[in-house]
């Protein structure tokens, strides 16, 4: 059997180009001859996002992307068609896919964040998706604040050499030597003082070295004596609790009382009522007594002088003219109260 030859030119075309499509991608990363998985995801800017670049996980290459389009639905935003090549890496349903810059020149990929949901996706399902922050993007983010930190240093220093010219332009600005003239000298003083204050530290060393061994001496005899002060306290406590449990209200209330019944005895002898006030208001008592005393100092005259006028007993042997002395007058004078005794018994 003859083959022509336009069938062999076909064959070998044929054959080509399968191996060019086979060649080509297997240079994009796509398998043929095994079994893949194909997901969909919707967003609504590309980012520079184009066909084969890489989808990674944990960062492993994993698939490519195979296709970005515009939706056909005509909302604007951008489908990517993203394969797996290995079949048997289970997707959850809450899977995300991130675009993100895969380099420092901006090259993108896709990132598989695996979700948590116990259900799987299926083939040819639409998981979510975002954009992550590209490494362009995040530098500038953290090199603008930084940019207007530095427009505000150099603002403030400018203003501040401005001040600093004015100053030394000013007719004044000698002065500014005085200043440091003064602070020198100050420091200076200061050196002095500091040394002297170390020199007056030295000398008086056992001093303070005593001072502070008489303070540990005091706070040891302290901590040894806590019993002794806290029972010292506890009993001044109980002081001041039996102090405090005296009913001191009832106590000034019975003063008063006593006080207003004594202001009323006081009144009540002022005006002259009973015994004692007749006594304190009225002389007559006294005249009465001073009269009795005066009575009785007759009496007892003339009995001196007549005792027979009086007293009519043996005892007596004296004449009707004769006086008594003073030792006999005493005599008397006892019987006299014996007698009354007697009376009143």
């Amino acid at each position: 059997m003859k083959v022509s030859r336009e069938f062999l030119i076909g064959l070998v075309v044929i054959v080509s180009l399968t191996l060019l499509y086979m060649g080509v991608n297997f240079l994009k990363g796509v398998n043929l001859f095994s079994k893949q998985q194909k997901y969909y995801a919707v967003y609504t800017n590309a980012a520079g996002l184009v066909a084969s670049n890489p989808v990674i996980l944990n960062g492993f290459k994993i698939g490519i992307v195979k296709d970005v389009h515009m939706n056909e639905n005509g909302d604007g935003t951008i489908i990517a068609e993203v394969v797996i090549n290995d079949a048997n890496l289970k997707i959850p349903d809450d899977t995300r896919l991130d675009i993100y810059d895969a380099d420092l020149f901006g090259g993108k990929a896709i990132q598989i964040v695996l979700g948590k949901s116990p259900s799987m996706a299926t083939n040819k399902d639409t998981l979510n998706s975002a954009i992550s922050l590209g490494l362009t993007d995040a530098i500038k983010q953290e090199i603008e604040p930084l940019k207007l930190k530095t427009s505000k240093l150099f603002s403030g220093v400018d203003s501040l050499l401005n001040s600093l010219n004015n100053i030394l332009g000013d007719s004044d600005a000698q002065s500014i030597g005085d200043i440091f003239k003064s602070l020198k000298t100050t420091l200076t003083n200061l050196e002095g003082t500091t040394a002297n204050m170390n020199l007056i530290l030295e000398n008086n060393n056992p001093k303070l070295a005593a001072i502070f061994d008489n303070i540990e001496s005091i706070t040891t005899n302290l901590k040894d004596n806590n019993e002794t002060l806290s029972a010292a306290i506890k009993n001044a406590k109980n002081i001041t609790d039996s102090i405090a449990a005296l009913n001191l209200s009832k106590t000034l209330a019975n003063v008063n009382g006593a006080l207003t019944d004594f202001n009323a005895i006081l009144a009540s002898v002022k005006t002259g009522q009973g015994t004692l006030g007749k006594l304190i208001t009225s002389d007559a008592l006294h005249t009465e007594l001073v009269e009795a005393s005066t009575s009785l100092d007759l009496l007892l005259n003339d009995m001196r002088v007549h005792p027979k006028r009086y007293l009519n007993f043996s005892l007596i042997n004296k004449k009707d003219d004769a006086e008594f002395s003073k030792k006999e007058l005493e005599q008397i004078n006892e019987e006299i109260e014996k007698l009354l005794l007697e009376q009143k018994k």
